[in-house]
């Protein structure tokens, strides 16, 4: 894989722990999550959060895998 699209999935990975981390803070530190608004926040930070999160182990498997030496 190109060095390129490993950075943008790493870039990728990292906002997406970030909006996680942000849709659990609100959760559990502020009163707004009683409300629809904030639910739908809450909501659609950690689910987009976790969508974000999710390619990045896999294209770092897949350049581990390349990188392995069949003859070995």
């Amino acid at each position: 894989m190109q060095k390129r699209i490993i950075d943008t999935l790493k870039m990728m990975h990292w906002l997406g722990l970030a909006m996680l981390l942000t849709a659990i803070g609100i959760y559990f530190l502020s009163d707004w999550s009683q409300q629809v608004a904030g639910m739908v926040l809450v909501a659609s930070l950690a689910g987009l959060g976790m969508v974000l999160m999710s390619s990045f182990p896999i294209a770092l498997f897949l350049e581990w895998a390349r990188a392995q030496n069949p003859s070995e």
